[in-house]
């Protein structure tokens, strides 16, 4: 694929991630509690009744997740050059969490809190690093093949 398609497609997915994420923030405390209600009862159908997470829980993770999963975008976004870029990435992370919890805000039956914020934050830097691992393996075997 080339760059310029690569880069059009990330970037279309970081838009659509972070659209999903602010649009489940919109969303009023009611329908935002169904839904986690309707997970929790999918995650009993397969683990059963003693299935322990609460719905608050379950949408502090489904939080988490879809942080890391921006995370892994953008950080795919800026790859060729991931370890210069990260302050960027890192901030771009932040401020989505900042924008995620403001929203949140201004949404009926909602509330915002600092520790949403790190929640969320957390997801994102996770997905960072995971792609930042790969990025490093893959700087050190680029490396090791020049020197042989």
């Amino acid at each position: 694929m080339k760059r310029s398609t690569r880069k059009f497609f990330l970037v279309l997915c970081a838009a659509g991630c972070l659209g999903f994420i602010w649009i489940n923030s919109v969303m009023p405390g009611s329908a935002s509690s169904r839904l986690s209600g309707y997970v929790e009862k999918i995650l009993k159908m397969f683990f059963g009744d003693g299935f322990a997470l609460s719905e608050a829980v379950i949408r502090k993770l489904a939080h988490c997740f879809e942080f890391a999963v921006f995370g892994v975008i953008l950080s795919l976004l800026f790859y060729e050059k991931l370890s210069a870029r990260l302050p960027l990435v890192g901030f771009f992370g932040l401020g989505a969490a900042v924008c995620d919890e403001t929203i949140q805000l201004f949404s009926n039956g909602r509330s915002s809190q600092i520790k949403d914020v790190w929640i969320d934050f957390f997801g994102f830097a996770a997905g960072t690093l995971l792609i930042f691992i790969f990025y490093a393996l893959d700087k050190e075997t680029k490396g090791n093949h020049r020197r042989l």
